[in-house]
């Protein structure tokens, strides 16, 4: 009997992520798609590998949590920044001298399209939670976005791009400043609930996660707390879990559910009550180096995307070694999760596996329709 073609797609992700698992890039990864066809849209989802460490493991499967680091960006931040300017309570350009003292910096000028496209000439990461773990939580904040303001350009703003943890940083200051809620309180509200995702989609610092659903990322430096559950970036971490660069944990089927919405809300399918599609398409639409208000675009030659996904795509990739891509124009979204800096911080084997599994996913969804 002929193999049907998504058995035959099954197999060679199981071969391919098998042989992964064998040489260590992680112990635990999730990896799930969907392509839109005429009146629904069609995915999978498969699970590898075990969550946990010592002798609390268990197999990955549809409910184990990961986090999610950067993709906390595009999905929290850049979202939540969308709402704000439906609301009418902020503009695109406005700078940071409205939201903060900058009389005294060169940081006056920073508009916050400088900041979601990485083109304020903001460093990319400092080690600040070296010194934040010596204040009060309460003045970790303001302290932070005074040490980021008072940090010296790296190069003239609007000149070049320069991913920066930093610039999201204030950016989520920025929503909790306008918004008078915490982040995290904002965008539950306002993005995940409407959607229903706020229980599948969320900020582990403030929910009681049970450990053995959340795949383990390794053991804090600092504090020597096992990483399961608690946000692995350190900057982050000393912030109590919430911030505008990283925090954000979820499911695999979470993470496509919101890609199929973002997806559907570009093409004018579906609306969301917190912004308008039209807004959303505007503002996707418009590229600045490789970002498009806070979401990555592929690399032509050299993306982790691989070679197949059309220029009218957006994604992040996350440290721990999570990502995900929306082809806005063909409606397909693949989310790969994984745990890989449970296995060590080098990034040479994500590197090279990333562009191969999405190259063995496109080729699948997309035959003969060339790249």
């Amino acid at each position: 009997m002929e193999k049907r073609p998504d058995y035959i797609l099954r197999k060679k992700i199981d071969k391919l992520l098998g042989e992964a698992l064998k040489n260590q890039v992680f112990t635990a990864c999730s990896v799930g798609f969907f392509i839109k066809k005429e009146n629904a849209t069609e995915g999978d989802i498969s699970n590898y590998g075990s969550a946990g460490e010592g002798q609390r493991t268990f197999p990955v499967d549809d409910e184990t949590v990961f986090d999610l680091a950067s993709l906390t960006k595009p999905l929290v931040t850049s979202l939540s920044v969308l709402a704000l300017l439906e609301e009418g309570k902020i503009n695109i350009e406005d700078r940071l001298a409205k939201f903060f003292d900058t009389s005294s910096t060169d940081k006056q000028n920073i508009t916050l399209l400088h900041l979601l496209t990485h083109s304020s000439g903001l460093p990319a990461h400092r080690p600040y939670y070296k010194k934040l773990v010596d204040l009060h939580h309460k003045e970790r904040m303001d302290r932070l976005t005074d040490w980021i303001l008072d940090e010296n350009l790296l190069f003239k703003t609007g000149a070049e791009n320069l991913y920066s943890d930093l610039g999201f940083i204030l950016l989520g200051r920025i929503v909790e400043k306008v918004s008078g809620e915490s982040l995290d309180e904002y965008w539950e509200r306002k993005i995940t609930t409407p959607l229903g995702l706020d229980k599948e989609l969320f900020f582990a610092s403030k929910r009681k996660t049970v450990p053995l659903v959340c795949a383990a990322t390794g053991v804090c430096e600092w504090s020597k707390i096992r990483l399961c559950g608690t946000v692995h970036d350190d900057n982050c971490r000393a912030l109590r879990g919430v911030a505008g660069h990283a925090g954000l944990f979820g499911t695999a089927k979470s993470v496509l559910s919101l890609c199929e919405n973002i997806m559907l809300q570009f093409k004018g399918e579906r609306q969301h009550p917190s912004y308008s599609s039209k807004n959303l398409k505007k503002l996707l639409s418009h590229k600045q180096g490789p970002w498009r208000f806070g979401f990555d675009t592929p690399t032509g030659g050299h993306s982790s995307s691989g070679k197949f996904f059309s220029d009218v795509t957006v994604g992040h990739l996350g440290f721990t070694g999570t990502s995900f891509w929306i082809d806005l124009q063909r409606g397909i979204a693949i989310v790969f999760l994984t745990n890989r800096v449970f296995c060590g911080e080098k990034l040479t084997p994500i590197k090279r596996l990333r562009p191969r599994l999405h190259d063995t996913i496109m080729e699948f969804l997309t035959p003969h329709k060339g790249v």
